[in-house]
């Protein structure tokens, strides 16, 4: 078993899980360092260059999976998205493909559905990308797709909704933050459904994916039950041993001046429903996440590095 970005989030719980599970891993890394649960480092330098390192550490590996990337943050250059997310994605595939290994798996991210939909969202519709980052996810699925297509080499392409756990990135630190201050929290009328996943689940189905025979080319990584901002907001608190009222403020003001502010797209994403169809995964793989949605935001709270300083 070979994991590339073992030492990202999602990368370091993949490694683990197999390792829990009697696989032997074989990480490659950038630079080399110690990964939990690798038998093997191998230092593959940057992904997106040519080099015969790579294919030289999938000899007799029955299953690759791709972790790496570059994760959404404001303001990265396109270019490097492409670079991380496109052109590192199809060096993998094609070292893959030229070593014969039969299972690929490529992490990408349900941001390929955008940042919210009216209505559940599933496998079966039409990815609508609308950053930067869902667009570069988006071409390196289609990348690796034609670079396998017609070879030995079976793919399996992961799409998880947000990943949660002690270290995660994205929006869910600022509301850390956010919550451990005394800054009033106006997010008592937003009524949304978002899906979720703890990493530790993410890490469990790409198990089950690698261990069953067959599986569904594309899969969404979720846990079934979704859960409102307000409720997420409530559980951070809970973890964080804070007791904040959410004050309802209607949210076509805060939309307004979340518009007024330039933040318009990350109101989208924070008011939004955003609700995944899981179903599939539990038809052809009998998976379902198991880590309740507000369990896993607590423990993200309470190992969160924020520290109060109000006096």
């Amino acid at each position: 078993m070979l994991v590339c970005g073992a030492a990202g989030f999602v990368g370091r719980a993949v490694t683990r899980t197999l390792a829990s599970s009697g696989h032997e891993v074989v990480v490659a890394l950038r630079h080399a360092r110690d990964v939990p649960g690798a038998t093997q480092t191998v230092e593959a330098g940057d992904l997106s260059a040519p080099s015969h390192i790579l294919g030289n550490a999938m000899r007799s590996v029955h299953a690759v999976v791709h972790a790496a990337g570059l994760a959404h943050r404001h303001g990265v250059n396109p270019a490097d998205l492409s670079r991380a997310n496109v052109q590192a994605a199809s060096r993998v595939a094609e070292a893959a493909v030229a070593r014969g290994v039969p299972h690929l798996v490529l992490v990408s991210s349900a941001a390929v559905y955008g940042k919210s939909r009216d209505t559940l969202f599933s496998e079966a519709s039409e990815p609508s990308p609308d950053d930067d980052y869902a667009r570069s996810k988006l071409a390196g699925e289609g990348a690796v797709r034609s670079i396998v297509a017609g070879s030995r080499t079976r793919l399996t392409i992961v799409r998880p909704c947000a990943v949660l756990g002690p270290g995660c990135a994205g929006n869910i630190p600022r509301l850390v933050r956010l919550i451990g201050s005394s800054v009033p929290l106006p997010f008592g009328s937003i009524d949304n459904r978002r899906s979720f996943i703890a990493v530790d689940d993410v890490a469990k189905l790409i198990e089950v994916i690698i261990s069953h025979p067959s599986s569904p080319e594309t899969l969404i990584a979720a846990h079934p039950s979704p859960i409102s901002t307000a409720d997420l907001i409530r559980a951070l608190a809970r973890g964080l041993g804070r007791r904040r009222i959410l004050l309802p403020v209607p949210t076509g003001i805060l939309s307004l001046a979340a518009s007024a502010a330039g933040q318009a797209e990350l109101w989208k994403s924070f008011s939004g429903s955003f609700q995944a169809d899981v179903a599939l995964a539990g038809s052809a793989l009998g998976f379902s996440a198991s880590i309740p949605i507000p369990t896993i935001l607590e423990l993200t709270a309470a190992n969160s590095r924020y520290t109060d300083t109000t006096t």
